[in-house]
């Protein structure tokens, strides 16, 4: 039952996406500003939602892998596939999904690449660093996970 809902979950989530895909992508300024316009369409993070989440295949809500060469957004868990963006491309991305995406609320989780080559470690800090700095201002909550 729990893989049909998934399922119908990814198959909205795609079909939404579609949908979306061709308007204009939101200013990068207005992220900038801070006025992100996911604050007035998701509710806060509930922690009770999600807390009990130990696999990141089970996580609901977007999914942010960390690269040396960018950012994976991925709709919903760590399983789907993902579009690799900039750091400050990534709330931009967000603002586009459907508000299913968000059962447990504005509330991410950003995870670094554990698989790396020798070097990658600067620019995979960098790129995190960014990346958390662009979430809060834009008032979405981060969770910090493990590296995957």
């Amino acid at each position: 039952m729990q893989c049909m809902t998934r399922s119908l979950l990814a198959a909205s989530l795609c079909v939404a996406m579609a949908c979306t895909s061709c308007s204009q992508p939101t200013s990068k300024q207005s992220v900038a500003d801070g006025a992100s316009p996911l604050k007035n369409r998701i509710p806060p993070a509930d922690a009770n939602k999600y807390r009990s989440v130990r696999d990141a295949r089970d996580w609901q809500n977007p999914y942010l892998m960390v690269q040396a060469n960018g950012i994976d957004a991925r709709p919903i868990s760590a399983a789907t596939e993902a579009p690799t963006m900039s750091p400050a491309d990534v709330v931009a991305y967000l603002e586009k999904l459907p508000s299913i995406a968000w059962p447990y609320g504005l509330v991410v989780v950003v995870s670094e690449n554990g698989v790396r080559v020798p070097g990658s470690d600067e620019r995979i800090k960098r790129n995190r660093e960014e990346l958390v700095r662009y979430l809060e201002k834009a008032g979405v909550r981060v969770e910090l996970w493990g590296s995957a």
